[in-house]
């Protein structure tokens, strides 16, 4: 118990801390993640090709022209996804919070999202039926305490937004064209 209160007053002082920081140094650390991400993703992706055919995978020159679309892809599907959620969330913050900020709201959602985007090749690898729910859960989480700490709301009010959040997440994953549910 006394770890779990120490990582969470861990956790909830370094969201304080980065309240202060400007966006843009969010925004270059969220694109470093994605790009992380997508490596990550396209490794698993190769780790899976070489034991079905090697003969695929050993030509140079479509290699480095799918880890490029991989990059590519990765980083742009995940600035989409960036203000696809956070013009959500903050659709929900308007209802719960006096001074909405929508710059905090994007913080929130950046923080959330390193989770569910350095771990997407799990899924993806291990074909382990709704393994993706546990990184929508780490979002949940990690965005509760986000809206807890950046918008100052009450706990209620924050766990409105994060459910919320959440069953939008979930909607577009199902309706979407993502196969990881």
């Amino acid at each position: 118990m006394k770890t779990k209160a120490w990582f969470v007053s861990n956790f909830s002082g370094y969201l304080e801390k980065i309240t202060k920081q400007s966006i843009r140094a969010d925004f270059y650390l969220f694109t470093a993640i994605l790009l992380v991400g997508s490596l990550l993703y396209h490794v698993s992706y190769l780790i899976q090709k070489v034991h079905t055919s090697p003969v695929d995978v050993l030509n140079p020159g479509s290699m480095i022209v799918l880890t490029l679309m991989t990059v590519f892809l990765f980083i742009y599907n995940g600035i989409i996804f960036l203000l696809a959620i956070s013009l959500a969330e903050h659709f929900f913050v308007l209802f719960i919070s006096d001074k909405p900020d929508f710059e905090k709201t994007m913080k929130s959602v950046i923080y959330a999202s390193f989770l569910p985007v350095l771990f997407l090749w799990i899924p993806s690898v291990f074909h382990i039926p709704c393994s993706a729910l546990v990184l929508v859960g780490a979002y949940t989480i990690i965005t509760f305490y986000g809206i807890r700490i950046f918008h100052g709301v009450t706990v209620d009010r924050a766990a409105f937004v994060a459910i919320f959040t959440t069953g939008c997440i979930l909607i577009l994953l199902y309706f979407g064209n993502v196969n990881l549910l």
